[in-house]
């Protein structure tokens, strides 16, 4: 009896184990966020507050460039990565906003580059300094 309980805890431990590796601290993309602002820069506005659009807690976050690669984004903003980022390490027509919570990145943006230039913002946002620049 003793035995089969063992068993089971430690099937269970196990699973908890592999669920909070996976999915513990993991990145979600937002596509709303990212329609928002592209339908801010093509009405004309040149600086949008981030804080005001977004809805989750942040406390950091920076736009990237084709051809980023996933360790240049952890380690400009010093937080773990868990999540797609879009293939931005390969593709030239997007840009990607990464936001971050301490020591782990929270949301991505995809923002395209068909319309829209964000490659002036080089710089680290905070919720304190949180204007996107849009050319």
């Amino acid at each position: 009896m003793w035995k089969k309980k063992i068993i089971w805890f430690v099937f269970a431990t196990l699973f908890l184990l592999v669920c909070n590796t996976f999915f513990l601290h993991r990145a979600t993309e937002d596509p709303l966020l990212a329609k928002r602002i592209e339908d801010l820069a093509r009405s004309g506005v040149t600086e949008i507050s981030l804080t005001s659009l977004t809805d989750f807690e942040w406390n950091k976050a920076m736009v990237y460039g084709p051809y980023t690669s996933k360790e240049m984004i952890e380690g400009s903003l010093n937080s773990k990565l868990k999540g797609s980022t879009q293939g931005i390490e390969y593709r030239d027509d997007l840009f990607l906003l990464v936001f971050a919570k301490d020591h782990y990145v929270v949301k991505t943006v995809e923002l395209s580059r068909r319309s829209v230039d964000y490659s002036k913002n080089d710089q680290l946002l905070t919720t304190a300094d949180d204007v996107l620049m849009i050319h």
